[in-house]
């Protein structure tokens, strides 16, 4: 579903940010106080717009309340973010998301009001250990805090054997969603029936300690 999405502060992580949400559909404002940042990212976005967002009347004009989704990119002075963070409060803002660069940033930020908070180095730190420690894994992606969706290599132990057989549910607290084939494209999965083979892929969903469990089993 389309969202009205603004995101304040453009560095590496906002940049990136605003024109992958543009390109998912969505409209995006993307501000940020340096004119060439702005003038860069203009042609890949709704809209770009040269403002300092530490400024409670640039917040109002910009209509700030209005968006399904404000994010906060500009974590390198962290007490103009914990400021206009608490402005964004004030002006009753849907959702507001954070990006921080500390753990105790973090903590700080959802005690001010902030519904989500990103630690994206933490985040990558994450995914890269599970592809070092499994190289066989692909993409990993966070639902939410615990919840996880990374895509697997099935294992040989698992070859010719059944989704039933394997009741991934109930030894590893996981279910499967989908199923790519070498040379097919990938599929939901309808029926626990499913032969496995060595050379599938299987995406499954589940909390952080079962992926751990079940990759730890299945080295």
């Amino acid at each position: 579903m389309k969202q009205d999405i603004a995101v304040l502060g453009l560095g590496i992580f906002g940049y990136r940010l605003a024109t992958s949400l543009f390109k998912l559909g969505h409209s995006v404002l993307a501000v940020d106080k340096n004119p060439q940042i702005v003038d860069q990212i203009k042609e890949d976005v709704t809209e770009a717009v040269v403002a300092d967002v530490t400024d409670h009347t640039v917040l109002v004009e910009l209509s700030i309340n209005k968006f399904d989704t404000v994010v906060l990119g500009m974590s390198n002075d962290f007490e103009q973010t914990i400021l206009t963070l608490a402005d964004l409060k004030k002006l009753e803002v849907k959702h507001i998301i954070a990006k921080a660069n500390r753990k105790i940033h973090e903590e700080i930020l959802f005690k001010v009001g902030a519904d989500e908070v990103i630690l994206p180095e933490r985040e990558m730190a994450e995914k890269l250990a599970y592809k070092i420690d499994r190289p066989g894994i692909g993409e990993m992606l966070s639902i939410d805090s615990d919840i996880r969706l990374i895509n697997v290599n099935v294992p040989e132990k698992f070859d010719g054997k059944t989704l039933k057989e394997i009741d991934l549910r109930q030894n590893y607290g996981l279910n499967a969603i989908m199923l790519k084939r070498k040379g097919e494209k990938a599929g939901f999965i309808t029926t626990p029936e499913e032969v496995l083979r060595k050379d599938d892929e299987l995406l499954v969903i589940g909390d952080k300690s079962s992926i751990n469990k079940f990759l730890k089993k299945n080295k």
